[in-house]
């Protein structure tokens, strides 16, 4: 699927209009959409220019992080245009309730969404492209202790509550899981992320964070 094809779905429009708009016949998008004719320079621009998205975008294989992108720009768009004004209360300190209006965005929870989406998939895509990198770039036994650590940590965070545990078994289990993903988050928090200034750590928190973030500094591995 090229982008033009994923572009005109994204924003709800059928080949027929989209050909009256470009002054061709919709057959020419349909030969567009199979590769068997090139979109001409000229066509190019005036989608581009319709859609307000680059050029490229309408011919290339997107990847899931350009279509996510895509999306969201589509639905900002729709909440530039439908976003609503709207009364509303709030009840101060001593009592008395003040109308205020306030804005509502009705896809704000969707655009939310895509939001997380876009950081997943941009994560994935970099993992990727890292793991591709250490493939060529160094030996095959580097690629393989790092396969080997984020199997470990696939099977970490993909592990189920057994079956075959009492109601109070299961809840040790869920509060050791729930440790085991606490500490993963500290250590790697507290390796990449510098300590100083905003989110500097601090002491007494959570005992476990104390112990990592100690073991951390006593072998330096700290980011500077």
């Amino acid at each position: 699927m090229i982008g033009l094809q994923f572009i005109v779905k994204v924003y709800n429009g059928t080949y027929k209009k989209l050909a009256e708009k470009l002054e061709i016949a919709p057959p020419t998008i349909m030969a567009w959409l199979s590769n068997k004719r090139p979109i001409p320079k000229a066509k190019l621009e005036a989608l581009s220019k319709l859609f307000k998205i680059e050029e490229e975008y309408f011919t290339k294989e997107l990847n899931e992080v350009e279509k996510i992108q895509i999306q969201k720009e589509y639905l900002r768009r729709l909440s530039r245009r439908e976003s609503f004004e709207m009364p509303d209360f709030i009840t101060d300190d001593d009592g008395v309730t003040h109308e205020y209006t306030r804005w509502v965005d009705p896809y704000e929870d969707e655009r939310r969404m895509l939001d997380q989406e876009l950081q997943i998939e941009a994560l994935i895509l970099s993992l990727r492209s890292m793991l591709y990198t250490e493939l060529y770039a160094n030996n095959i036994s580097d690629v393989r202790r790092t396969l080997e650590t984020l199997e470990r940590l696939s099977e970490l965070f993909d592990e189920e509550l057994p079956e075959d545990l009492n109601e109070s078994e299961q809840r040790d289990w869920l509060q050791r899981q729930n440790k085991r993903m606490s500490a993963i988050r500290s250590l790697i928090y507290y390796m990449v992320i510098p300590q100083r200034g905003f989110g500097q750590f601090m002491r007494g928190q959570d005992a476990i964070d104390d112990d990592i973030y100690d073991l951390i500094v006593k072998h330096d591995l700290k980011r500077d």
